[in-house]
């Protein structure tokens, strides 16, 4: 049958090699190559110009949602709709009420493969030295109180704040329920005000560093050189914790909530990893089997990419084991991260409204740079995202 040429951005010894190599004892007369790119915007562009130019690509994973609004509109992603009506096994991804799957109209365009909650990690000897209380669960102004202990300490207290609107908010959060920008929404404002402040006052790190070290990519680094205490993440980033070689450190790191805000209880972290099959592929039948196998197999593999499974037969105790690694007493404490991944159910979210996302993404990007560059005051630089992504939909919707 062939070669089916699979592209996806975690390296393929973090799990997927081992979901291709049982497919492919499965299918012995198929040959999987894995390819392997970065999730940063240079490996996107790679991904982008190799679909656009026709190079031989069967299936790929797409992680974000500006990255898959761009290649939902752009044609690039093949409708399964029938595959999935037609899999009972995949029946949540037909769920509009709780998405996990890329509707348009009747199509879909992409399945998540993971739940991606976001926690806070606490390094635990700076926890310690400004004396916070680990927290089970915490308010905003409660996690502002513990990001000033810990600059008082002599540290930064954390990378950024969490993502107040979508706390506050919930899924599809830029866009009013009449489909306008809610950029106008106080907690966007919010958002860029109270950061800027504490940027100013030395509690979060600085942005003009944060920009000229591409932190966005490499938040890993300075959590471990310690010189913040408080990090927001996700699971897939504990694999950096547990590798003593790339990154030594020798203090434990636990996990907390993300913090509450005025009444709204979501996650910041929402379902994503996308399969996705290319429309422009010779082999869909075959992507397609490869695509159920991994959403339907692929859980017990991806558990140590730090990947928690839209539909999983792995345990809570074999989550947990996959994702801290061995001698996870050694570097978490793992009752904490229990606690936060599992006992506390995150809400998580999924966009569905993706008109002129992309877009949207880069002009809120372009002033927050600026607001957190100290450049622009917080309420010029939300009115400008607001204005900007109002006259994008507009011209969406003329088109």
């Amino acid at each position: 049958m062939g070669t089916l040429q699979v592209w996806g951005g975690i390296p393929a010894e973090s799990g997927p090699q081992k979901i291709i190599d049982r497919f492919q004892k499965l299918h012995p007369d198929v040959t999987v190559k894995y390819t392997r790119y970065v999730n940063d915007d240079r490996g996107n562009l790679k991904l982008n110009t190799a679909l656009q130019g026709g190079v031989d690509i069967d299936v790929f994973f797409t992680y974000g949602v500006p990255n898959l609004a761009m290649r939902a509109s752009s044609g690039l992603a093949a409708d399964v709709a029938d595959q999935v009506r037609s899999t009972p096994e995949l029946k949540t991804f037909l769920d509009k009420d709780e998405p996990k799957a890329l509707f348009d109209g009747d199509q879909i365009t992409a399945l998540a493969t993971t739940r991606i909650p976001q926690m806070v990690l606490l390094n635990e000897r700076l926890r310690k030295r400004a004396g916070v209380d680990l927290p089970r669960r915490w308010t905003l102004d409660e996690y502002l109180e513990a990001l000033r202990a810990f600059a008082d300490a002599g540290k930064y207290g954390s990378y950024t704040l969490p993502d107040i609107a979508r706390i506050e908010l919930g899924p599809n959060y830029r866009f009013t329920p009449k489909g306008d920008s809610n950029f106008s929404d106080p907690s966007f404002l919010r958002q860029f005000d109270l950061s800027a402040q504490l940027i100013r006052e030395g509690v979060l790190y600085p942005w003009s560093q944060a920009v000229a070290r591409q932190l966005e990519a490499y938040q890993q680094n300075v959590f471990i050189a310690e010189e913040f205490g408080l990090w927001i993440t996700a699971p897939y980033s504990l694999r950096f914790l547990t590798d003593q070689e790339q990154y030594p450190h020798d203090f434990t790191v636990a996990a907390a909530p993300v913090p509450t805000s005025a009444g709204g209880d979501w996650n910041t972290g929402e379902y994503g990893a996308f399969i996705q099959i290319n429309s422009r592929s010779p082999k869909q039948e075959l992507a397609w089997e490869f695509s159920k196998f991994w959403l339907l197999k692929g859980s017990q593999d991806m558990v140590h990419a730090g990947y928690i499974s839209i539909i999983s037969d792995v345990d809570e105790d074999e989550l947990l084991s996959g994702i801290l690694g061995e001698d996870a007493e050694k570097f978490f404490d793992v009752d904490s991260f229990r606690r936060t991944l599992f006992e506390d159910d995150p809400r998580l979210h999924l966009d569905t409204e993706l008109t002129a996302y992309a877009e949207i993404t880069q002009k809120y990007e372009q002033q927050r740079d600026v607001c957190w560059l100290l450049e622009q005051t917080p309420q010029k630089a939300i009115k400008t995202v607001d204005n900007n992504a109002q006259a994008l939909i507009d011209r969406f919707q003329e088109d």
